[in-house]
C-alpha cells in the first residue's frame, strides 16, 4: 500500500510539472491579431539636430555564477557589475558638449574577454553621436497636417 502512495505522488507531480511547461508556451491570443494602422494614426515627431561630436566611453564588466553566450550576445549571471548604459553615454556627452540633448547612432564592442566556467570579464567599449536638438519639432505624420 506504501509503495502504491509513493507511485501516486510521483505520476502526480509528473503531470502537474508538464502542465506547467506546457502553459509557458502558450501563445498569448492578443499578439496574433493584425494591427490596424489605418485607425490608430501613430503621432510621430521628427527633431532637426546638429551634430556636436563623436563620445566613446569604455568600462570594465563582469559576472560570477553563472554563463555567457557570445555569439548571441546572452550574459546569464547571478552577480554582474559594470557596463554601460544610455545615462552613462549622456552624462559623457555632457561632459565633452555640455549642451547635448541625445546621444544616436550608438555602437557597442567588446575588447578583452574572458570567460570561465562561471566567470567572465571584458571591456565594453560604446560610442555614439552627440547632437543638440532644434526647438522646433516638425510633424512626420500626414494625418497631422
Amino acid at each position: 500500500m506504501k509503495e502504491r502512495k509513493t507511485t501516486n505522488k510521483k505520476w502526480l507531480s509528473t503531470v502537474i510539472t508538464l502542465c506547467l511547461l506546457a502553459a509557458g508556451c502558450a501563445t498569448n491570443v492578443a499578439s496574433v491579431k493584425k494591427p490596424n494602422w489605418e485607425k490608430k494614426p501613430i503621432n510621430v515627431e521628427t527633431h532637426d539636430y546638429t551634430i556636436l561630436g563623436t563620445v566613446k566611453l569604455e568600462k570594465k564588466w563582469f559576472g560570477i555564477f553563472g554563463f555567457s553566450v557570445s555569439q548571441a550576445g546572452i550574459d546569464a549571471y547571478a552577480y554582474q557589475k559594470g557596463g554601460i548604459t544610455y545615462a552613462d553615454m549622456l552624462e559623457a556627452a555632457r561632459e565633452q558638449y555640455p549642451e547635448a540633448d541625445a546621444v544616436i547612432d550608438m555602437k557597442v564592442d567588446h575588447a578583452g574577454s574572458t570567460y570561465a566556467i562561471f566567470y567572465a570579464q571584458r571591456k565594453n567599449i560604446v560610442t555614439g553621436i552627440a547632437v543638440k536638438y532644434v526647438k522646433e519639432p516638425k510633424p512626420n505624420n500626414p494625418a497631422l497636417k
